[in-house]
């Protein structure tokens, strides 16, 4: 059985960001993988994710959309689309999974909306990440088995 790469890419992509030192500075760290009530802002939510494979007797390789999403209360839209532009600068390059082979990653979509309460600016990304199954993992709990 081939174990999909989702769950190791989503825990490096959030690993990665709450290690960035600049996010550290500039966000103080907040980065979560939901929305949060009382939020100080801005914030980074990593959220959705989705997969679709190709799986061959062989071989298993698979596209993972992450989509990450920021939230800020400043008066207007660039705070947002500041932070949206340095997550696709941090995250669209290889990241080191073991068992499985980064083909490539890309940008998909980016934008910055005004949410519901006509206040909060609210930056979506999502990113598609490329990976080969480099063996046949038969547990789905531990890892390679």
């Amino acid at each position: 059985m081939w174990v999909s790469v989702e769950r190791y890419l989503f825990n490096k992509v959030y690993n990665k960001l709450k290690s960035n030192p600049i996010i550290r500075k500039q966000l103080d760290g907040r980065v979560f993988d939901c929305v949060q009530k009382d939020a100080v802002y801005p914030y980074i939510v990593v959220g959705e994710t989705n997969v679709t494979n190709k799986e061959t007797t062989t071989s298993m390789v698979e596209d993972v959309g992450i989509t990450l999403h920021v939230y800020s209360q400043a008066r207007n839209r660039d705070e947002a689309s500041q932070i949206i532009q340095f997550l696709g600068f941090v995250l669209n390059n290889e990241i080191e999974i073991d068992y499985y082979s980064f083909i490539k990653s890309r940008i998909d979509t980016q934008e910055v909306i005004t949410d519901i309460d006509q206040y909060t600016k609210h930056g979506i990304i999502r990113l598609v990440f490329k990976y080969r199954h480099n063996t046949l993992q038969r547990s789905v709990t531990n890892g390679a088995g």
